[in-house]
């Protein structure tokens, strides 16, 4: 925003409001914010959107990180979004079969994954259909182990080990992103290999991760907010796709677990942590 002109104190205010993963509070979050009558809303991903949407039809809604805001009814179409809601998606239908192929040739022998998922937030949910989809035209069985709490992470990832997995997929999800350090120690303990949905959990003690830049993302969101409030309305900005992807390898982690990582995957990294 300042890159953009504004000086936030004189010319915006920002007034953070937090869910913390839990998502039957993200209602009263909501009606929390709308209260305030705020000018603009810039929010993350699917929950929020859903309960920001149904609450106003006229205040605009910038979001950073959809999954498929057509398919979840958010918008019309990506280039006429056709209500108060526009942004940025992070292609995640299309990541989640480029995940399974860097988790293939991570361990070409791999056939059986785990698919570890928030049950109850819809960015994760949503993504399910497409990895299975995906895992059928790769050969791999995907059995998915559900969460809907913190206290399920670690009987999640018993849940695998007691399959006899032979590898991890995490979606993305807010309850995840909280608890990013216990996931890495979860998978880490378990010896198998494990492909994440953001840097941060690489940079966490997570294997291997692959994601849309959210950084780039945002920063792109705070252009549609310049142009809203210079009197652009958000049902004529069309909703974009990413524009810059990140490889992130911790080969800390691969050491620790004695798991190699192919030349293949550190030519194309984006970013190593050593």
């Amino acid at each position: 925003m300042a890159q953009l002109g504004w000086n936030e104190g004189r010319d915006y205010i920002i007034d953070a409001r937090y869910g913390n993963g839990v998502m039957q509070a993200l209602p009263k979050v909501a009606a929390e914010l709308l209260s305030t009558n705020p000018d603009i809303i810039v929010t993350t991903s699917e929950s929020s959107i859903k309960v920001l949407a149904e609450s106003t039809s006229t205040i605009p809604i910038v979001f950073g990180v959809a999954n498929d805001p057509v398919k979840l009814g958010f918008a019309h179409s990506l280039q006429r979004p056709g209500r108060n809601v526009t942004g940025f998606t992070n292609s995640a239908p299309e990541l989640g079969a480029k995940r399974l192929q860097l988790l293939k040739e991570l361990a070409p022998r791999l056939k059986h994954v785990t698919l570890v998922f928030q049950q109850n937030d819809l960015a994760s949910a949503s993504q399910l259909d497409d990895i299975a989809k995906a895992a059928s035209v790769l050969g791999l069985q995907v059995v998915q182990s559900a969460v809907r709490q913190a206290t399920d992470l670690e009987s999640a990832f018993k849940r695998g080990a007691e399959s006899g997995t032979h590898g991890y997929i995490l979606t993305t999800g807010p309850l995840f992103n909280i608890h990013r350090y216990a996931l890495a120690q979860y998978v880490s303990k378990s010896k198998a290999p494990a492909v994440f949905s953001h840097t941060l959990y690489a940079e966490a003690g997570g294997l291997l991760s692959y994601s849309p830049s959210y950084t780039d993302n945002f920063r792109r969101a705070a252009g549609y907010v310049d142009k809203i409030l210079k009197g652009v309305k958000a049902t004529d900005l069309p909703i974009e796709t990413p524009n810059k992807y990140e490889l992130t390898v911790n080969l800390r982690t691969a050491k620790a677990a004695r798991i190699a990582i192919p030349k293949s995957i550190l030519l194309r990294a984006d970013r190593i942590i050593e």
